[in-house]
């Protein structure tokens, strides 16, 4: 996949109907699924037979809603303070357009934690009144962890990487959703998937200027220095790429439970098999695939400090790259 100049990127952020426009308010049917099937962690785990339609359709729904909660938690938490970081060295190494669109990209990004954070009140009412997060809730050292790696993203940019790959597969998603057609669960609800399509036109030109910072940031970096960087950003992605059993996926299954109490005898066998996943090859693969996150794996393949990356996503393939 090409990178985009930085004068075709503000070329295409100038066409209004190439850029995130905001939904208007709309009702969500609570009775259709919100996501395809394969975007759920249950799918790939044994415990997803226990379940039956209606069963099936209320997780479909719960962990849309965490994927919502996921995504603004990446742009608000993790992407906005690293970006705010990287500004004094993309003007150092980068050029003055670039630090124009890392500024039109935070706008963008704030803007989008709004239309996610109103489209699970729409949702869920209720359960969104006084809190933006239902299951997304940072214990301490999480949160910590969180500010610790944005306070040296000056010096530790390794979060760039991690930026692409998961902007690149919320690309992907809003591609899967508007593909998904009439589900085995039903058609997915339409204003649901609207907000991710107009979502994913922004985060099409924010992955080139991701790529861009990487160049201008990481790359300015001694070998020695980015290969401690790809150690980090290796820890950091075994870790998240294994749901746990007090993890976010985990607090979706817990709630299904309590709605469905009959499922009760069972949640020992669901949350094992959310925490086998992270074994689970099928499951690795529809995370991160050179087919969903091509700009990230391309930028994987020209750093040598990730010659074994596929031993912790499945889903690179070193040996594809024929560079």
């Amino acid at each position: 996949m090409t990178v985009l100049g930085l004068e075709r990127i503000a070329a295409i952020r100038s066409d209004p109907a190439r850029c995130t426009r905001a939904v208007g308010a709309a009702l969500v049917d609570r009775s259709r699924p919100f996501l395809p099937e394969d975007q759920t962690q249950l799918y790939y785990t044994p415990g997803y037979a226990l379940l039956d339609l209606e069963q099936r359709i209320r997780y479909n729904q719960l962990f849309g809603l965490r994927v919502n909660e996921y995504i603004m938690m990446l742009e608000r938490e993790f992407v906005e303070p690293v970006l705010r970081a990287l500004r004094r060295r993309a003007r150092r190494f980068g050029s003055a357009s670039l630090v124009r669109e890392l500024e039109v990209m935070r706008e963008e990004e704030a803007a989008h934690y709004d239309a996610f954070a109103a489209l699970n009140r729409r949702c869920e009412p209720e359960s969104y009144a006084a809190n933006d997060y239902w299951f997304m809730q940072l214990k301490p050292y999480e949160r910590a962890m969180i500010a610790a790696m944005n306070s040296g993203a000056r010096f530790l940019p390794f979060a760039l990487w991690i930026i692409v790959a998961m902007e690149e597969s919320s690309i992907g998603l809003a591609a899967a959703m508007r593909r998904a057609g009439d589900t085995a669960l039903g058609t997915l609800d339409p204003h649901f998937v609207e907000v991710h399509r107009e979502h994913a036109k922004d985060e099409a030109r924010h992955i080139h200027v991701d790529v861009h910072l990487v160049q201008a940031c990481l790359h300015s970096y001694p070998a020695l220095w980015r290969r401690v960087n790809a150690r980090i950003f290796t820890a950091f992605m075994r870790d998240m790429t294994a749901p746990k059993a007090n993890g976010t996926g985990a607090r979706v299954v817990r709630r299904l439970i309590h709605e469905y109490p009959t499922l009760a005898k069972h949640e020992v066998e669901l949350i094992g098999g959310l925490t086998a996943l992270k074994d689970n090859v099928d499951f690795q693969r529809s995370l991160f695939n050179r087919s969903l996150t091509p700009l990230a794996f391309d930028l994987y393949d020209r750093e040598p400090a990730f010659s074994n990356l596929a031993e912790v996503l499945p889903g690179y393939d070193r040996s594809a790259y024929a560079g």
